[in-house]
């Protein structure tokens, strides 16, 4: 794979390897791309779907609720 950077992200990649954290220009941007990975699944409707389901009261886990939960979830999409 072959990726091209603007002149300002190449920049940038090199000033994080010149820290010393990184080893090389792959490190960084191995990470960047995990961290890009894991904003896929924080995303603010989730926090929002799991914070309504923490604060609302108890059901019985049912395979009707596992449907709707799952309705729901596709319809956020």
């Amino acid at each position: 794979m072959h990726v091209t950077l603007t002149r300002e992200l190449e920049q940038f990649v090199k000033e994080k390897v010149r820290t010393g954290r990184y080893t090389d220009e792959s490190e960084v941007v191995r990470e960047a791309l995990r961290k890009l990975e894991r904003d896929d699944y924080e995303s603010p409707a989730l926090e929002a779907a799991l914070l309504e389901g923490v604060r609302s009261p108890h059901r019985a886990y049912s395979k009707a609720v596992l449907d709707g939960i799952r309705l729901g979830a596709r319809a956020a999409k």
